[in-house]
């Protein structure tokens, strides 16, 4: 318990001494100066995850790279439109580029409060940071610039945030936590995942949510990058929130992508809707836990699915 303990606090200490969305930005440039790129990989942390049934634990981007060569990852948990779109700004100062942009993107990281008012997950002293670096010509200082941490008083402003979802109405981000923060790991009990489902997914997304407008920044930010883009949906387990949510669980999720497509289209019509790459529950780490991470059969179905896309651009 005391090595736990102190390792805890080294953890919570280089949270706030690194800022690692500008350390992934600064490991970028340094590939990008001096290697022949084919693929610049923008990712969330479907990008990072494996599950325990693999017997092949090879993560995406290595997938990827065997598909379509050189691939450079800037990738996070909870990573979404804000921090894609300002590393796209940062490393335009460039003049070298990647043969191609790949950006993975759940529905979540950018428009959904309980991602995005965390002031972890959220990466406000990141964004701040990152607005502040005006390129990449030299090194990218990621040392005491951001940090990803809460005082007491952001995580009460946090847990306060109201969520107005479609299965339980107006609620707060506390009313969530309270019933899923300790319950441990899954299986849970049936109410507890359908909860932790809604929580994850139930959210309504109004056409005035900010989210949207840093989607279609993030869009004009890599347009004028200048290299072909090709934008992935991560998908939910959809079947299991199906099972939670008859009838209503796809529609709702898919009308919140219709929603991200159009404000990615109005930053760029090059680049598409985000592609929709069919997957079965036992393709993700595991669809009890409603997370969009995927077992090795889901990253060969994506990595496939990427590689054809990239290829055909």
């Amino acid at each position: 318990m005391r090595v736990q303990r102190q390792l805890s606090k080294i953890r919570r200490l280089r949270s706030r001494l690194v800022d690692i969305p500008l350390q992934q930005v600064e490991q970028a440039r340094r590939r990008l100066e001096t290697e022949d790129v084919d693929v610049l990989l923008l990712g969330d942390s479907s990008t990072l995850c494996w599950s325990l049934r693999d017997t092949d634990r090879t993560l995406l981007p290595a997938m990827l790279g065997q598909r379509v060569g050189n691939v450079v990852t800037l990738a996070g948990p909870g990573f979404g439109a804000g921090i894609y779109g300002e590393a796209t700004r940062i490393l335009s100062s460039l003049e070298r580029r990647p043969k191609a942009v790949v950006f993975t993107l759940a529905l979540r990281t950018s428009t959904a409060t309980h991602i995005v008012a965390d002031p972890i997950t959220g990466y406000h002293r990141s964004l701040a940071a990152m607005a502040k670096v005006p390129g990449a010509r030299g090194k990218v200082r990621y040392l005491g610039r951001g940090g990803a941490f809460a005082t007491d008083d952001e995580r009460d402003a946090f847990l306060a945030q109201p969520v107005d979802s479609v299965w339980n109405g107006p609620r707060t981000i506390g009313w969530y936590r309270e019933q899923l923060v300790g319950t441990g790991l899954p299986p849970w009990p049936i109410e507890l995942e359908k909860l932790r489902f809604d929580y994850f997914y139930g959210e309504h997304l109004r056409t005035d949510n900010p989210g949207l407008q840093s989607l279609t920044t993030m869009a004009r930010h890599l347009e004028s990058y200048g290299v072909p883009t090709v934008g992935v949906w991560t998908r939910p387990p959809i079947q299991r929130g199906e099972m939670h949510f008859p009838g209503e669980f796809e529609a709702h999720v898919r009308s919140h992508k219709v929603l991200q497509d159009e404000a990615i289209q109005r930053g760029s019509a090059a680049i598409g809707p985000m592609l929709d790459i069919p997957l079965d529950d036992e393709d993700f780490e595991d669809s009890f836990n409603a997370t969009e991470h995927f077992a090795f059969s889901g990253r060969t179905k994506v990595a496939d699915a990427i590689a054809d896309a990239v290829r055909s651009r």
